[in-house]
């Protein structure tokens, strides 16, 4: 409970100051705006309402009140880009008044707004739409000739909740069983929500349909989602979770391991509660056999590595979601998104099939990512 309070009391500090620049500054920039002080106020003041009330507000109405999360998430996905434009515009407004006496206040203001508009608008349009689908060949030396076009879909960060309709899952289903795939891969955050909300729209995805089958693994949301009840519905619907475990097939007389560690947000939660151990998971894999890991974070690939293993599927990362903050991933992770080399490993990142929260990839789109193993 110490630790809600603090992650709380820490986020509103945060918000509040962000909020104070923004305010006090559209206003200083737009005259119009500093004659209605209480609509800015109020403005600010309904998001940061919205972010904390929502989620209660849908609870008490037993899950039928998803509407409103667009409204949250959407001043979310607004103010998160204002912020960063307006930065940008004040900056060069207060360098340029160096140079010259012209009123450009105003003008840095418009600039930001309509920056913004058009971003959040575009990010929008590209984040409900169905995800593109990007072939990717991995070159593996020593891959064994049975292996050879072997093709995985990888499925991350999907994010199932309240702005994800169930048409959108069904046609996602669709897509990907049309990819004729030999293996499915589901590299964690599935859902974003309790069970008892978006159940139906993971049942839904009991279609998917692979030859080996369709493999899991956790991610942060989860655990934050209750993983007491979601692992469950998981190995209903027919799926392989690999929870620090792995599983060997065989294709043409050649033997793939795939296997799977859970997300680091688990350790010590309730489930397992035991986080990734790659040393338990490649315990008993057959010498000779092919090793592919399905990993959340894109960490933990010098382990993978020097564990053998010829291809790594992560995500988590979004690649920053949406732009402006997508430029700032590649300074927290050395793998942020796509096809990289670490030694004799692979590991790809994908951006993520859905969204998180905000209903923006602006410059970042969703994409259902095909993996075709070559022999190198």
């Amino acid at each position: 409970m110490l630790r809600i309070l603090l992650s709380i009391g820490l986020a509103l500090l945060v918000l509040g100051g962000a909020f104070t620049y923004m305010a006090r500054r559209s206003m200083s920039l737009c005259p119009a705006l500093s004659r209605h002080p209480r609509l800015v106020w109020g403005f600010f003041g309904l998001f940061l309402g919205s972010m904390f009330l929502v989620p209660l507000i849908n609870r008490l109405a037993n899950h039928q009140a998803d509407f409103l999360y667009w409204i949250s998430y959407g001043l979310f996905s607004f103010v998160s880009t204002y912020l960063v434009y307006l930065a940008v515009a004040d900056l060069a407004q207060a360098l340029v008044r160096r140079w010259t006496s012209a009123p450009v206040g105003l003008w840095a203001f418009q600039i930001a707004l309509g920056a913004t508009a058009l971003s959040v608008l575009v990010g929008l349009v590209m984040a409900v739409r169905q995800p593109g689908i990007k072939q990717v060949n991995v070159p593996i030396a020593g891959l064994p000739q049975g292996l050879d076009g072997f093709r995985i879909v990888q499925i991350s960060d999907l994010h199932l909740g309240p702005l994800v309709p169930m048409a959108k899952v069904q046609r996602l289903v669709e897509r990907t069983n049309d990819l004729k795939a030999d293996l499915i891969a589901i590299t964690g955050d599935l859902v974003d929500g309790e069970a008892n909300g978006v159940k139906a729209k993971a049942e839904a995805m009991a279609k998917l349909n692979a030859t080996h089958g369709v493999f899991f693994v956790t991610g942060n949301h989860e655990y934050y989602s209750g993983i007491e009840k979601w692992i469950p519905l998981l190995k209903g619907l027919g799926w392989k979770i690999l929870d620090n475990k792995h599983v060997v097939i065989e294709q043409r007389d050649a033997r793939l391991a795939v296997i799977g560690m859970p997300d680091p947000a688990g350790k010590g939660r309730r489930g397992n509660g035991e986080g990734p151990n790659l040393v338990k998971a490649i315990t008993g894999v057959p010498e000779g056999a092919t090793k592919l890991l399905l990993f959340h974070p894109p960490t933990g690939f010098e382990s993978a590595d020097k564990g053998g293993i010829a291809l790594q599927l992560s995500g988590h990362t979004h690649s920053g979601q949406y732009f402006p903050w997508s430029l700032f991933i590649p300074s927290l992770y050395r793998f942020p998104k796509g096809l990289n080399r670490q030694g004799a490993l692979w590991i790809y990142t994908s951006v993520g099939t859905g969204f998180w929260g905000p209903p923006n990839r602006f410059l970042v789109a969703p994409e259902l990512t095909v993996l075709t193993l070559r022999k190198a």
